[in-house]
């Protein structure tokens, strides 16, 4: 009797191959001004309504995350309604038109995918984007690093990316099972990513990324029961933190003693400064929403409404420049009004509960996935309280592809999957 031919890998097939590094390359394709970076976007989009339309598993996930999926769409809606009540330029549909892209390229994760590779690209990503930082401080003299998208005003956006970025190779690299040369790669990739995202002196997503890593530490605790040697990775990073701002005479360290300082001799006549002109721009959208509760002042109206305050001497002169209140929450109040705002709110709580749901499932790949989505939606959550997470579309397309691709990843629990394709 000849003896069986052993069955191929599924997981080195080339579809399987080319569909993983379409899906690893969109984080550092939409972290660079490159407009090519729109030709993996489209590659995706057409995958993933092929997978809609062909696969009775895909549309399954898809009703699984059916409240995600509807606040995706309802997201979109209210914008169109929005710009229309306001008599505004349909050019300002383009981010809430990227949600429904978005939400097709979703169902390229419920593909097979290879998952150590697309985590090792991810890695690599992190690399790039941290050292573009070190880069442009040390080689090019740029004091505070802002990174390789949009310039010294994309510098928040972009740190908060690169620490999102940071937060996966993190959760890589404390996996009990790991190959020795994988995790080395993902430990440097943790000490250029946050030296970088140092570099940039961000204080928003610094402190954002805090609570991130401890929910992280504290489910891979939870899942493994190991916690000394997360105890023990946590300090060696609180260790190279201090290191490294020490070693940047203390510029950091000062960027933080001045928020207390500021806030603290804050006024209608004293509101030059980073801090004092968050709260100059607080102030005018939280009027904006008073005044306008049920549909806001529309969609990216901010600037012009904050504008018009200052010509009437209701506001100060040096917030005129700002077109956003670096705040999502009040910037979704101010131009969209309370539907708006719940909108946002959804947005990060149903796929927040969706993840923390999935955190102890038995497949490694689903628990490891719904971490990682769990850590970008705590920093995004986090980050979105003093700054603006979704105006750019850096951050924008880079939460709405990983968010709702780990949604669907994840929609469907390993343990019940073949009962609920036999019942479906």
């Amino acid at each position: 009797m000849t003896a069986a031919t052993p069955a191929a890998d599924p997981t080195r097939s080339w579809r399987t191959l080319l569909l993983s590094a379409l899906v690893a390359i969109i984080p550092i394709a939409v972290s660079v001004p490159w407009k090519a970076k729109a030709l993996p976007i489209l590659a995706l989009v057409i995958t993933g309504a092929f997978l809609l339309v062909s696969r009775a598993e895909t549309r399954l996930r898809y009703r699984v995350a059916w409240t995600i999926v509807a606040i995706c769409l309802l997201r979109f809606a209210y914008a169109v309604f929005n710009i229309g009540f306001h008599h505004l330029g349909w050019n300002e549909l383009d981010l809430p038109a990227q949600t429904l892209v978005f939400l097709v390229t979703a169902a390229a994760f419920t593909g097979r995918l290879h998952w150590r590779g697309i985590w090792t690209f991810f890695a690599v990503t992190t690399l790039v984007l941290g050292g573009s930082c070190i880069v442009q401080h040390h080689l090019m003299g740029v004091e505070r690093a802002y990174g390789i998208n949009g310039g010294e005003w994309s510098a928040i956006e972009f740190t908060m990316v690169t620490l999102c970025m940071t937060l996966f190779s993190i959760i890589r690299l404390i996996e009990p099972r790991i190959v020795t040369g994988e995790r080395w790669l993902h430990a440097i990739a943790v000490a250029v990513g946050v030296y970088g995202a140092i570099l940039t002196q961000s204080r928003g997503p610094m402190l954002a990324f805090i609570p991130s890593l401890l929910i992280v530490i504290a489910v891979h605790v939870r899942r493994t029961g190991q916690w000394r040697g997360a105890l023990i990775f946590v300090g060696v990073l609180v260790v190279g933190v201090a290191t490294t701002t020490t070693a940047l005479d203390h510029q950091v360290i000062q960027r933080f003693s001045q928020v207390s300082s500021e806030m603290s001799t804050f006024s209608k006549d004293n509101n030059v400064g980073a801090v004092r002109e968050r709260m100059a721009m607080w102030q005018s959208a939280w009027d904006a929403f008073s005044e306008h509760p049920i549909a806001g002042v529309g969609v990216d109206q901010f600037g012009a409404y904050t504008r018009a305050r200052i010509a009437d001497g209701e506001a100060n002169q040096a917030i005129a420049k700002y077109d956003h209140p670096h705040n999502e929450y009040l910037e979704a109040a101010a131009t969209g009004g309370i539907p708006s705002l719940i909108i946002v709110l959804l947005l990060f709580a149903l796929p927040a509960v969706h993840f923390v749901r999935r955190l102890g499932d038995r497949d490694e790949w689903v628990a490891t996935l719904a971490t990682a989505g769990l850590a970008v939606v705590t920093m995004y959550v986090l980050s979105a309280m003093t700054d603006n997470v979704f105006y750019r579309a850096m951050p924008h397309s880079f939460f709405l592809f990983l968010v709702l691709g780990f949604v669907m990843a994840t929609a469907l629990p390993s343990a019940g999957r073949r009962d609920a394709l036999a019942s479906a």
